[in-house]
C-alpha cells in the first residue's frame, strides 16, 4: 500500500477544513434534502438545473441555473441521487458528495453564487443566493 506524502496529507487536511467552514456558512446537500422533504411533493421549485462538481471547489456541488420548474419530489430525488455519488472535478479528480457538501449555483466550468436557502414565500419555491466566495 502506498503512503501519502506528508505535504499532500497537509493539503488534504486544509481542504477538508475549508469545506467544513463553507458548510457552516451556506446550505449543504443534506440541508437542501431536509428542506425539500418539508415541502408538499407537488410544490413547484424553479432555478435548479443539472448538478455537477463546482468549478470553484471541486469537492462542492453546484446546480446549473435553470428557468424550468419541477416538483419538490422530483428535485428531492435528484438531490438524494447525489448523496454518495462520485462527480468528476472540472480539471479531473473524483469527488464524493454527501450530507455536508456545500451547494452553489453556476454554469458548468464557471464559478457562481452560494446557495443560502430556499424562498418559500411565493407560489414558486426559488433559491436564495449570495455572492460568490467572500
Amino acid at each position: 500500500m502506498a503512503t501519502m506524502h506528508p505535504l499532500q496529507a497537509m493539503v488534504n487536511g486544509w481542504s477538508q477544513q475549508w469545506q467544513k467552514d463553507r458548510a457552516e456558512s451556506q446550505m449543504t446537500l443534506g440541508q437542501l434534502i431536509e428542506a425539500l422533504k418539508d415541502l408538499p411533493p407537488d410544490r413547484l421549485v424553479v432555478g435548479f438545473g443539472r448538478p455537477d462538481s463546482y468549478r470553484g471547489y471541486y469537492c462542492d456541488l453546484s446546480f446549473e441555473p435553470a428557468e424550468a420548474q419541477q416538483g419538490a419530489a422530483e428535485l428531492l430525488a435528484i438531490c438524494e441521487g447525489c448523496m454518495g455519488r462520485v462527480f468528476q472535478g472540472y480539471k479531473g479528480g473524483d469527488y464524493v458528495m454527501g450530507e455536508l457538501t456545500p451547494l452553489w449555483f453556476a454554469e458548468y466550468g464557471e464559478t457562481g453564487d452560494r446557495l443560502m436557502g430556499l424562498n418559500t414565500d411565493n407560489e414558486l419555491v426559488s433559491p436564495i443566493l449570495a455572492a460568490e466566495d467572500d
